[in-house]
């Protein structure tokens, strides 16, 4: 009787998570129309989004129930692979922007727009790829709570970063348009220059707590699977490496704007240097390897 009822939830939790991998996308679609409606067209966009925010932790609620079926079907969260990654990524991206940005208030914007595509996109290339990738062969640690939390909070940190560089590169566009006065219908639902940044700071506060957290759960792994590697060996790893760079730039950036009082273009120019810095980094480390840190 009862391996008959595992069986059965068992295929339960596998059609409930493959419903969602074809819903998801149409949900995310769904955003992207609604907040390019907005952000293309003139008028009064407080108005047009006044179903913005409970369409958003609706979309958020979906995806989370679907990452928690993931996990108790596969036995880790949505970090074994691209693909699964590629889901992780596109939920904490909207989820930081709504943390950041999203007020049922007058500071609704059409920025929306780039981040539900960023996710439509992302989430959708998971829900094609995610069946045909194969685990990998670490797959005892995958099942480790503290290691699916290590890797699930430096997305989330990742993802403050994207979503950071998002509004920098916003802030100086518009920037750029004031300059040289050259307003055009697309620019009437951005965020003002004060608006963006305070947007990126929050991004920027986000991605610092999420990354510190990570680091610090990442030397708790260390400690469990390597107690015989040394510390040099652990900092001498890549993708720590470049983790305690981003940690490192998104540390400066809060300095900077909340204790030295930089701010407006001079702040965004130092965190959109410091994105590209990351970008870079990540580039060599995939040139060097993809493989998990090498002395787990």
């Amino acid at each position: 009787m009862f391996p008959d009822l595992c069986l059965f939830s068992a295929f339960s939790m596998e059609t409930l998570t493959q419903a969602f991998q074809i819903l998801l996308p149409l949900v995310y679609a769904g955003l992207v129309a609604y907040f390019g409606r907005s952000f293309f067209r003139s008028g009064n966009a407080e108005w047009r989004l006044k179903f913005a925010v409970p369409a958003a932790y609706l979309a958020l609620l979906l995806h989370g129930i679907y990452i928690g079926a993931y996990t108790a079907l596969n036995h880790h969260d949505l970090v074994a692979t691209v693909s699964e990654l590629s889901s992780l990524i596109a939920f904490t991206l909207f989820a930081v922007y709504v943390f950041a940005e999203l007020r049922p208030s007058k500071e609704t914007s059409g920025t929306g727009f780039f981040v539900t595509a960023v996710s439509f996109l992302l989430q959708t290339i998971s829900s094609f790829t995610i069946g045909s990738v194969t685990m990998p062969v670490t797959k005892a640690i995958l099942q480790d709570p503290i290691f699916n939390a290590h890797v699930t909070t430096s997305v989330f940190g990742y993802a403050a970063l994207i979503l950071a560089a998002i509004y920098g590169g916003l802030y100086l566009l518009l920037y750029r348009v004031i300059q040289r006065n050259e307003f055009g219908a697309i620019f009437e639902h951005i965020p003002s220059l004060e608006r963006l940044e305070r947007f990126g700071l929050r991004s920027t506060a986000v991605g610092f707590f999420f990354l510190t957290i990570s680091i610090v759960l990442g030397g708790r792994l260390y400690h469990t699977y390597a107690p015989e590697a040394g510390v040099l060996q652990l900092l001498a790893d890549p993708k720590v490496m470049m983790t305690l760079l981003v940690w490192f730039v998104f540390g400066v950036t809060l300095l900077a704007g909340r204790v030295m009082h930089v701010e407006g273009r001079r702040l965004v120019l130092f965190w959109m240097s410091g994105f590209a810095l990351t970008v870079v980094s990540m580039m060599i480390v995939n040139a060097i390897g993809t493989q998990f840190h090498s002395f787990l």
